[in-house]
């Protein structure tokens, strides 16, 4: 879903993706827009099911509500994939663990070989911990070197949206910080920001 003017199709406003977020989720969704800045904060449930049964997995309800948020992206990369349930929301993998068959097998420091000019929305579940680490079998993530090569080679008006317990740092100059939604699950889950940026 684009605005056209002319022959030019334009991204939705964040106003835009809110209302278009309230009629697809529901009453119950919180988004909000004020001052240029979209907020909001999603309650996804009681249950602690994965339904990939993939460790640290996407919680259930969250894919369908990025999707809602973005219904104007067609080329989408999942970022640290692991098993995600592109059913949900249609796009590429990529992962550095070539077991869960991604599209794509990368180091996400560097993404070689990934046509990351190609996509307009990267979804990015990093491990949060060394802990988390541990358990994928894989070394810790430089936050920073990651958004530093994605923002480097994504397009202009691309959407980086970043899933994390942590800010990473970025450059003023190549991404603009659109939206923090925070993410609630049930008991004993840890809180979790999802940080939205645009590449200028």
């Amino acid at each position: 879903m684009s605005i056209y003017i002319g022959t030019a199709a334009v991204d939705l406003s964040w106003p835009q993706r809110a209302e278009h977020y309230h009629r697809t989720i529901g009453r119950s969704a919180y988004m909000s827009y004020e001052d240029g800045w979209a907020y909001g904060m999603w309650f996804l449930g009681n249950s602690w099911a994965v339904k990939s049964q993939y460790y640290g997995g996407y919680p259930q309800g969250y894919l369908k509500r990025v999707r809602a948020l973005f219904p104007d992206k067609d080329n989408v990369l999942h970022l640290f994939s692991g098993r995600a349930n592109v059913a949900e929301f249609p796009g590429d993998t990529c992962d550095c663990n070539e077991t869960l068959n991604p599209d794509f097998v990368a180091d996400a420091h560097t993404l070689e070989d990934v046509p990351i000019e190609r996509y307009d929305l990267i979804l990015a579940d990093p491990p949060y911990s060394a802990e988390d680490a541990d358990h994928y079998g894989t070394p810790c993530v430089s936050r920073n070197k990651v958004v530093q090569a994605l923002s480097e080679r994504m397009r202009p008006g691309a959407h980086l949206a970043w899933l994390d317990q942590a800010q990473p740092m970025y450059r003023k100059a190549l991404l603009k910080p659109e939206a923090a939604i925070g993410i609630v699950r049930s008991t004993m889950h840890r809180y979790r920001c999802l940080l939205i940026w645009r590449r200028l």
